[in-house]
């Protein structure tokens, strides 16, 4: 385990053994520094992997309000909406059409995404 301490954020002080995934992979997806480069090195040694979309808050509550429909229209049987999100988000990425900086139109849906070094984040959708 690594003996280093971090020495900042919320996480302050504590060894880099114990910080938690979830900040790990935040940290990891962060332009190049030399905490990223720590942070990644911690995830390789858990021998963590990295999700291929991560999904925020916001896009979640904002999918349950404003593209219901569209959900619930998905015949995919046993998918909640988080899953629902990550596929159709990655569908939108690869399928469809970006129409402002960052922001990609699928099946009326609008995907806004903010792109890491490793994945992209989903942080908001808006229904056309």
């Amino acid at each position: 385990m690594s003996m280093d301490i971090l020495d900042f954020g919320k996480h302050k002080g504590e060894s880099w053994g114990r910080i938690p995934v979830s900040y790990l992979t935040w940290l990891a997806n962060k332009p190049t520094s030399d905490n990223v480069l720590k942070a990644r090195d911690e995830l390789k040694r858990r021998g963590t992997t990295y999700p291929t979309i991560k999904i925020s808050g916001h896009a979640i509550d904002r999918a349950s309000t404003r593209c219901l429909k569209s959900f619930i229209g998905d015949k995919k049987k046993n998918e909640g909406i988080y899953s629902w999100l990550v596929r159709v988000s990655e569908k939108a990425l690869k399928q469809g059409k970006e129409i402002k900086k960052d922001v990609y139109l699928y099946h009326r849906i609008e995907f806004m995404f903010e792109f890491g070094e490793i994945y992209p984040t989903l942080k908001s959708v808006f229904r056309r």
